[in-house]
């Protein structure tokens, strides 16, 4: 089994409607062309956050969506649906963008959007824990600190071995790197704190060797995940940079998806915290 638990394709009415409209925007982007460098990849940053916390809110014990709009938020369709809402919004200020001759300014507005509609879901969700009474803040809190310093620290290695690489890479890099440690790390603190089990198969599989190691008994079995998921992510950094200089608008959205593979998870393990009180 290579997929995660849970996974299952929404009812038909909403795969068409999702998949056309995923289909349709991303035709419209590729029409309309909007700047696509290295600042797109950080611009896009909340938005695969958003949608990890609007995955969370459809899982337990949240459940917070009305019947009729929960096959939206499930895996994968809660990938096309924050596509289409990202899509839209994106479009929009594309269009606005061009015909205010401020083009340059699209990903910056992109990213600003994004912050703000992320912002409000999660204060949604610490409200909702605080009135459910399972609220507890510390272990999200840490884990976003805990995830900052590593990132931090492990940008710099790479800055002091490979100083070109990092200064070419200035945006993306950061982005990529805490994106992988922030999952690592809230994926280790909910399987070795909270008790949470893992519903990827290929974390669950590093965290069960990690379980059988002489160390498990002393720091647990979620290390091994954030130091495969450290090395993976510096080693796309080093190994994109020279697709990033050749081709930088491919390359950035490439980032942009692996970016989404870290910060998404990594999210939504953060925010089904808030409810672990």
């Amino acid at each position: 089994m290579i997929l995660p638990s849970g996974f299952g394709l929404p009812p038909l009415p909403y795969l068409v409607a999702l998949v056309g409209g995923a289909f349709l925007i991303a035709a419209l982007l590729v029409a309309l062309e909007p700047p696509v460098d290295q600042r797109t990849v950080v611009a896009l940053a909340p938005w695969m956050a958003l949608g990890g916390a609007l995955h969370a809110l459809n899982q337990p014990p949240i459940e917070l969506y009305d019947a009729a709009l929960v096959p939206l938020f499930g895996t994968p369709s809660v990938y096309l649906t924050t596509f289409n809402l990202m899509g839209a919004v994106w479009l929009l200020l594309s269009f606005f963008g061009v015909r205010t001759g401020n083009s340059g300014n699209i990903s910056r507005n992109l990213g600003l959007v994004g912050t703000g509609v992320l912002t409000v879901i999660l204060l949604l969700s610490a409200v909702t824990a605080l009135r459910s009474g399972l609220v507890d803040p510390v272990w999200p809190a840490l884990s976003v600190l805990l995830s900052l310093f590593v990132a931090a620290i492990a940008v710099l290695a790479v800055a002091l071995w490979r100083t070109p690489l990092i200064i070419r890479a200035r945006y993306a890099a950061p982005t990529v790197v805490f994106a992988h440690v922030f999952d690592g790390i809230s994926t280790a603190i909910g399987t070795d704190v909270l008790g949470v089990g893992e519903r990827s198969p290929v974390p669950r599989a590093i965290m069960e060797f990690a379980a059988g190691l002489p160390t498990a008994s002393a720091i647990g079995s979620g290390w091994l995940f954030v130091l495969v998921k450290l090395l993976v992510a510096v080693a796309v950094v080093v190994l994109m940079d020279d697709y990033l200089n050749d081709e930088p608008v491919e390359a950035s959205l490439v980032l942009s998806l692996v970016t989404a593979v870290g910060l998404g998870p990594a999210t939504n393990n953060v925010v089904l915290f808030l409810f672990a009180g």
